[in-house]
Order: C-alpha cells, then sequence, then structure tokens
C-alpha cells in the first residue's frame, strides 16, 4: 500500500508539473501576441502581472533572459525605479523624507513626459501607482533605503494615501499612528493624539519628536489656541503644497 500510496503521489506531482509547464508555455505566446498592449496600457499590464504571479513567474526577476527579451518590463520597471528614488532624494528637504505615492507618481509622470527619448511612444504617461510600487519592491534588495508604507497604523482603511520614506529611520507604530492621524487633513496636534488614541501627553511628544527630528513634519505654533498648543503638519500630505 506505502508504495502504491507513493507511486500515485509521484503520478500527480508530474501531472501538476505538467500542466504547469503547459501554462507557462501557454502564457509566453500570449506574452507574444500582446507585447504591445502589456507595454502600452497600464490596466492590462497589472493584470498580466497578476497572472504571472498566479502561475509563479515573476517577470521583474532580472534584466536577463525570456521575458526582458520578449517584453522588455525588467528594463521598465528599472528605469521608472531609478527615477522614483531620484525623486525622493531630490524632494527630501522640502518634505523630510516623506512622500505620497501619489504626488510621486504625478511627479514621474512630468518628468518622463518631458523627456525627448519617451515623447515619441508617450510610455512617460502611461505609468500607474502599481507600477511603481512594483518597481520600488524590485530594487529593495539593492539596500536603496527606499520603504513603501501601504497601511501606516495597519487599519486596512481603504481611504489611507500610500507613502514611500527615504530616511534611514526605522518609524515605530506610534510614528506610523501619527501619521494615520493626519491623512486626511494634512495635520495633527497632542490633543488629536491624546484623545483619538487614547495616549498620555509624554507618548504623544515622543512620537511626534521622531518625526520633527527628521524633518517629516512642521511646528505650526500660530493655532489660536493658546500657548504651547501647535500644530503638526505634514508637508507631504498637502497636495497645494506638494504641487507648488
Amino acid at each position: 500500500k506505502h508504495q502504491i500510496g507513493k507511486e500515485l503521489t509521484e503520478a500527480n506531482l508530474a501531472h501538476i508539473t505538467a500542466q504547469m509547464e503547459s501554462f507557462k508555455t501557454h502564457l509566453e505566446e500570449f506574452a507574444r501576441k500582446r507585447k504591445h498592449q502589456i507595454s502600452k496600457d497600464p490596466l492590462f499590464r497589472t493584470q498580466f502581472q497578476k497572472l504571472c504571479a498566479k502561475l509563479g513567474i515573476d517577470p521583474l526577476a532580472s534584466n536577463k533572459g525570456f521575458w526582458a527579451q520578449i517584453l522588455g518590463v525588467g528594463n521598465f520597471y528599472y528605469e521608472i525605479g531609478i527615477q522614483s528614488i531620484h525623486i525622493c532624494l531630490a524632494t527630501r528637504s522640502k518634505n523630510g523624507g516623506l512622500i505620497s505615492l501619489d504626488d510621486l507618481c504625478t511627479k514621474l509622470r512630468k518628468i518622463r513626459s518631458s523627456n525627448k527619448s519617451l515623447k515619441s511612444n508617450a510610455e512617460g504617461m502611461q505609468v500607474t501607482e502599481e507600477d511603481v510600487e512594483r518597481a520600488l519592491k524590485s530594487l529593495e534588495p539593492l539596500g536603496n533605503g527606499i520603504k513603501l508604507v501601504t497601511d501606516p497604523s495597519g487599519s486596512h482603511s481603504k481611504r489611507v494615501n500610500k507613502m514611500v520614506i527615504s530616511v534611514p529611520v526605522e518609524l515605530s507604530s506610534d510614528n506610523l499612528s501619527v501619521l494615520q492621524d493626519a491623512q486626511e487633513t494634512g495635520y495633527t496636534n497632542l490633543e488629536n493624539l491624546q484623545s483619538k488614541l487614547g495616549w498620555s501627553k509624554e507618548r504623544a511628544e515622543r512620537a511626534t519628536g521622531v518625526l520633527l527630528r527628521q524633518g517629516m513634519i512642521w511646528v505650526d505654533s500660530q493655532t489660536g489656541r493658546g500657548i504651547g498648543k501647535h500644530d503638526f503638519w505634514f508637508p507631504s500630505l498637502v497636495k497645494d503644497m506638494n504641487n507648488n
């Protein structure tokens, strides 16, 4: 019985392996036929990436090999990843190394649309947030110091702005909770953190102090609420400031 069970297991494994190889072969043929659509249509590209993931294929794994030759996706993501890092570093003095993914994408599209080598194919205008996320994650092994925060407080809220951090500091859960509290208005204060999160004044001061020292938040003492009543603004969350 043991031998029969072993043979059945081996047969099933061989069958599954053959099926996966067949799927990959058909996927490669599909990629060849749809190369232009995958390159030009962001939505179609995202769906194709999801399909690849289900089959255990990572087109971003290398700039060499079949997928790079057929689609050029390795070069595409590497390029927008490097451009994204440049933007993060160039804006660090203004936002303290904290920029929203939406703002990063806006700046990236402007750069790519003004690039003479990209004007002819309009690729620079079709970069999506999903593309930038994939690009940044593909560069993580290089130790570039860029970190994507998709849900600051772990609240799983649909209204959360995805943020990109480009400073060599590990933000604690309290620091991220301060960021989460400021998502809708662009600012928070000690009173909000104490009332909404149930924190002590000391805990709120520690959490905001780290962000203040990193330059991620600015202090507004002209609040009209009295002496010592400050607001802490995140320049990265204030759209008017980001669009200047």
